[in-house]
């Protein structure tokens, strides 16, 4: 037997809405995804974090009217944005530390690599402790050059005073 709509078509509720379920938040949601919420007042389209705003902020409307159940029922639409909208940023800081490590092992490969080459070559130190350590030299040899001056200085007195004695 068919059955009888009366002239109306059927609602599909859930025809058009997406299935954000926590199993389910595998890239295709993220902080700008428009989504429509069916809640007690009606459908609310928007982002998450606006969706969020709406419903505390209507339950706070409602507070203020008396209408203690109301309010409740929107803060717990509220709730369930505030939740999704923490599972985003998770999943966003997840996605973020998941490339940046992929992206560290890859350079630390091609610096491996590279670290193997430069071992290779040779490890110099750089190019201002070069400039260091050769002034360094230079100021020791300039200091041994004069030890020597002074000794040999020393050397030729003491042996011309030995052969005044003779």
């Amino acid at each position: 037997m068919r059955q009888q709509n009366n002239g109306r078509r059927r609602q599909n509720r859930g025809s058009n809405r997406r299935n954000f379920n926590n199993g389910n938040l595998n890239g295709n949601l993220n902080k700008n995804t428009v989504i429509e919420s069916s809640g007690p007042d009606g459908r609310q389209r928007g982002s998450v974090s606006q969706l969020n705003e709406k419903y505390t902020s209507l339950a706070s409307d409602a507070a203020s009217s008396d209408d203690r159940i109301l309010a409740e029922s929107f803060l717990q639409f509220a709730d369930h944005y505030y939740r999704l909208q923490k599972e985003i940023e998770l999943n966003n800081e997840n996605k973020e530390l998941r490339i940046k490590t992929e992206l560290n092992s890859s350079l630390n490969n091609s610096s491996d690599l590279a670290l193997e080459d430069n071992d290779k070559i040779s490890r110099k130190p750089s190019r201002r402790k070069r400039g260091y350590q050769m002034r360094e030299e230079e100021l020791s040899s300039v200091d041994d050059k004069n030890e020597r001056n002074e000794i040999n200085d020393i050397k030729s007195d003491k042996t011309e005073g030995d052969n005044l004695l003779v």
